[in-house]
Order: C-alpha cells, then sequence, then structure tokens
C-alpha cells in the first residue's frame, strides 16, 4: 500500500535515518545534524530489539554520512558500509552506486541461514546533487532529466532486489517497506537541494509498505504518517512486543492499521540555524494544516495549497496556539542522554563533506535552542534568496568555477555579514584562486568572531604562509592540528612552518608525531 501523506521529520539525512531506527524524533534521540554527534549508545534500535530476539540483521549503506561511526550500526550483525578512503577530487568516492550496495545485499541474502527470520536494511543514495545517472537511465521516462534518472537507476535495483528474493520463493515470506528520508526542491521556495527548510518538496517523502501476505495491497492512504513509524511498523511485522521506553515511542505501527486521522506529527530543521545563523524551524502537521515555527511563523493548508503559496497567517487571525501546544508537548517528552560520545575522526568528516555536505562537523553544537524558544533571527521568507546563492555557490566550487563561486558568496555576505557559512566558502574560494592575502582576512574575520574549526584554522595557518608571514602560521596551524590530531597534511604544514621560523625543536616533536600517525581504525 501506499501512503500518500508521508513525511520526514527533518529533511537532513543522519537525524532523519535515526528518527527511522528509534521511532523517536530528533530532540528526543538527540541528532539534529548530519556530523555532528551520533546516535547515542543509550538508543534503543529496531536492529538491537530484533537481534536479541534471534532476527539475522544486516544493514547495506551507500554513503559515508550513515558511517558506523555515527552509531546507527547499533544492533546490526553485519553493517557494511564505505571504505574510509583518501579524499580526492571526485566528489562521489565517499557513496557508492544503487548497484553496488544492492550486490552486497543479495549475497548477503544467499548465505543467510534460512531457518532464521532476518532484518535487512538496504540504504540507497543515487538521487542527490551532482545528478548523474548511468547512461542506460538518462532518457525514456526520465526525459532526460538527470534527477530522475537517478531515481529511476535507484528502482531498478530495488526491483533486482525483490526479484531475488521472488526467485528463491522468500518473497511471500517477506514485508518490504520503502521510504525515503528527505526530498528534494528545484527553486520552490528559493530552495535548491534539501536540509535548510521544511516546505514539502523536501518534508515530503515517498512510503510503501508490502506485507508478506498482501494484506490492504492496491490501498492508499491519506493519513499523515512519519519516518518515526519505520521502527513500530517493521518491529510489529517482526512479531516483537510493543516498546517500552520512558515516553513511549513517537511513531506508531502501520502494519495493521492506518494511525487516526487526527494524528499529528513533530518535524524541523536546525540546518540554517547551525550553518548560518539564522532562525530554527520546527513544525507540526495534521490533516487540517502545517504549522512552521521560526522567528517569521507560517501556516499552510497543503492539501487546498500544496505548493504553500497562501500563509494563512498573511491575514493575522488564525489560530495557531494548538500547533504551538503539540510541538511543546512533542518536546517535552523524555529524551536520550547524548553522553560525551567518542570524536567522529576528521578524515570521516572530510568524506562527508565531499557528498555535499560541507561544513559538516566543523563545529560542535552549543545546546540546540528549543523550537519555540524567543528568536529575532532571520526567517525562510528573508533567508530564501541568499540560500539559492548558496547552494548556487557551492555547486560553482563543485565545477571548480572558484571565481564566479566567490562572487555569489560575497553577494550573500554584503546581505548577511554575520553568515559564516558564506565567508568560510569564500576563504576556501580565494585560496584555490591563489588570492591568499584576502584568504588570510576572512579566515582572521571568522575566528575572530568566535569560529572554531580544524579546517579554519588551517586554512588561515596555510594562508599566512603563502604571504611570507609563517611566525604567524604557527598559531593556527597548532590549533588545527589539536581539532584535528590525525590529519597528516596539517601536520606537514605545521613542521614546515616551524623550521621556516627557526623553531627546529619543535619541528622534531611534531615530526615524530607526524611519523607515528596511522590511519583511524575501523
Amino acid at each position: 500500500m501506499v501512503f500518500d501523506r508521508a513525511h520526514t521529520v527533518t529533511p537532513i539525512t543522519l537525524p532523519a535515518h535515526s528518527s527511522m531506527m528509534t521511532g523517536l524524533t530528533p530532540p528526543r534521540h538527540s541528532v539534529r545534524e548530519n556530523g555532528v554527534s551520533p546516535l547515542p549508545q543509550s538508543a534503543r534500535t529496531l536492529a538491537e530489539r530484533a537481534r536479541e530476539a534471534g532476527v539475522q540483521t544486516a544493514a547495506f549503506i551507500a554513503a559515508a554520512v550513515l558511517d558506523p561511526d555515527f552509531g546507527l550500526d547499533q544492533g546490526f550483525e553485519r553493517y557494511d558500509a564505505p571504505a574510509q578512503r583518501g579524499i580526492t577530487a571526485d566528489a562521489h568516492f565517499s557513496a557508492r552506486e544503487a548497484r553496488e550496495v544492492v550486490e552486497g545485499a543479495l549475497a548477503w541474502l544467499t548465505a543467510r541461514d534460512r531457518g532464521r527470520p532476518f532484518f535487512l536494511w538496504v540504504h540507497l543514495f543515487d538521487p542527490h546533487a551532482p545528478y548523474a545517472p548511468p547512461a542506460a537511465f538518462d532518457g525514456g521516462a526520465a526525459a532526460g532529466d538527470p534527477y530522475l534518472g537517478e531515481v529511476a537507476s535507484m528502482d531498478a535495483e530495488v526491483g533486482r532486489l525483490l526479484d531475488a528474493l521472488r526467485e528463491e520463493d522468500a518473497l511471500g515470506e517477506t514485508t518490504v517497506l520503502v521510504v525515503a528520508d528527505h526530498g528534494e526542491a528545484f527553486g520552490e521556495h528559493e530552495e535548491l537541494s534539501h536540509a535548510t527548510y521544511c516546505y514539502e518538496p523536501t518534508l515530503r517523502v515517498p512510503m510503501l509498505l508490502r506485507r508478506a501476505d498482501l494484506a490492504r495491497a492496491g490501498e492508499r492512504s491519506t493519513s499523515i504518517v512519519s519516518v518515526t513509524d519505520v521502527h513500530p511498523t517493521l518491529a510489529d511485522a517482526l512479531g516483537l512486543a510493543a516498546e517500552s521506553a520512558p515516553g513511549g515511542l513517537d511513531g506508531v505501527s502501520l502494519f495493521r492499521a492506518d494511525p487516526p486521522q487526527e494524528r499529528g506529527m513533530y518535524f524541523e530543521s536546525y540546518n540554517g540555524f547551525y550553518y548560518y545563523g539564522w532562525s530554527p524551524l520546527a513544525g507540526w502537521l495534521d490533516a487540517r494544516a502545517k504549522y512552521i515555527h521560526s522567528s517569521k511563523p507560517q501556516l499552510f493548508d497543503p492539501a487546498a495549497d500544496p505548493d504553500e503559496t497562501r500563509d494563512l497567517l498573511a491575514g493575522g487571525d488564525a489560530d495557531v496556539g494548538p500547533y504551538r501546544a503539540a510541538i511543546a508537548r512533542a518536546v517535552g517528552l523524555p529524551a536520550l542522554d547524548p553522553g560525551a560520545g567518542d570524536a567522529v575522526d576528521d578524515e570521516l568528516l572530510a568524506r562527508i563533506r565531499a557528498l555535499g555536505y560541507a561544513g559538516a562537523g566543523e563545529e560542535e553544537a552549543d545546546e540546540w535552542p528549543h523550537p519555540l524558544a524567543p528568536s529575532d533571527l532571520p526567517g525562510p521568507l528573508e533567508t530564501a534568496p541568499l540560500h539559492r546563492k548558496l547552494m548556487t555557490g557551492a555547486a560553482r566550487m563543485n565545477a571548480g568555477d572558484w571565481s564566479e563561486a566567490a562572487g555569489l558568496f560575497g553577494e550573500v555576505l554584503a546581505a548577511d555579514d554575520a553568515n559564516a557559512y558564506a565567508r568560510n566558502m569564500l576563504g576556501s574560494c580565494l585560496i584555490q584562486s591563489k588570492r591568499y592575502a584576502e584568504a588570510v582576512e576572512t579566515f582572521t574575520r571568522l575566528i575572530r568572531d568566535g569560529r572554531r574549526g580544524a579546517s579554519m584554522h588551517y586554512n588561515l595557518g596555510i594562508s599566512l604562509m603563502e604571504v611570507g608571514r609563517a611566525a604567524e602560521a604557527v598559531g593556527p596551524l597548532r590549533e588545527a592540528h589539536e581539532l584535528a590530531p590525525s590529519r597528516a597534511p596539517i601536520l606537514r604544514y605545521l613542521v614546515d612552518c616551524l623550521e621556516r621560523s627557526g623553531r627546529g625543536s619543535e619541528a622534531s616533536e611534531y615530526r615524530a608525531r607526524l611519523e607515528r600517525l596511522a590511519p583511524p581504525p575501523r
């Protein structure tokens, strides 16, 4: 059956998948952004519950953004993710095509114990920018649209997986759930890609459920459903007892029946807050309307206005009190203790940035503000044109057009001088263009404004060296090393810088560290 009103809790990969595996919203499982912190070990995942019940568990993962270091491997006997490799100019090296992922899943299915039930998660990543489908899928139904071509290519691989189950007479005993973690925007509300806003192009997702007994086959549901429903639905399919976590799960089982029509669901995006210094977004969606809370709240009726062009708050007479109360109740439920956690290795963060998640893990997040906390930060209506320029600038960077990208980031800064992301990206463009004196000014301003990240300090250090200020470069390079101790390039520059500054004994100490440096363990 098809769920026509399925939505993600956030249009961001890691927190959305964390919600699928735990049945909790981001405020409760604590993962709010890619690359910032892992899912806490205190989480009780679907895979853990299944494994405890004697179910075989395996996951085949397409992209580094879901690397086991981020905690989603909890409960999986086999968690097959892209191997950690060195950074190259190829933006796709940290993600695997659907065909490779499915090949691994098929091999596992062939070798599994057929006398035991199994839980298999197959994660596919193909429909992500830059869109480059296999040649066989760059036409036909895709009509030359490369994004649709990637969707068609992925769909064919899902079909290959189902065909294999059918050929071994296992499909009749297998429940299949297909769901996305987010959608994709192509200019609606000035948004490109996904993550920053909570409009329907990125929040609404496909969700299809095929029960092993084919019950409700061919039906379409118009109930509000969430990606938090994945955990309880598949737990129900596996015959697992209802979860008794403090506060319960946010998700409900869709295996036997639709949720009540009056159901509502929480959603959020702290992406703009974390990267750009914009207002956090949080909201509540039910059958009547969709409320997006920010410094400039909005209220839409997606059923009557699917493009969300008519803000019902524009007239000033809509009552959003019940929606604010629903948000408050949702975030007031017991949450997991995030704990100290292990530091995520900086090579992994670099691979995530190569996937297009620029800035992932660059800074530690301070305490996330409450979704309803008063804010005077810019809201979606003010920031949407700037966001389009930021995404276009990032695309030009990926294409190696540093000058055009720098111009776009400069335009953003002219309108939003406090935008640290734009300044950081501008500095990177200046370095690539060998405009080192300007890069020094750019990164100095970032650090003076309180920004702290290994790449920022590293970039300031190499820019200072390039303009002949080696002695001044020691400080930022040492800071970069402290923030990312396993990055060999930082150590090499630091050793060189100390030697140029006549500080040979200190250079020897760091050279010894460089010689001891080994790739981080898997």
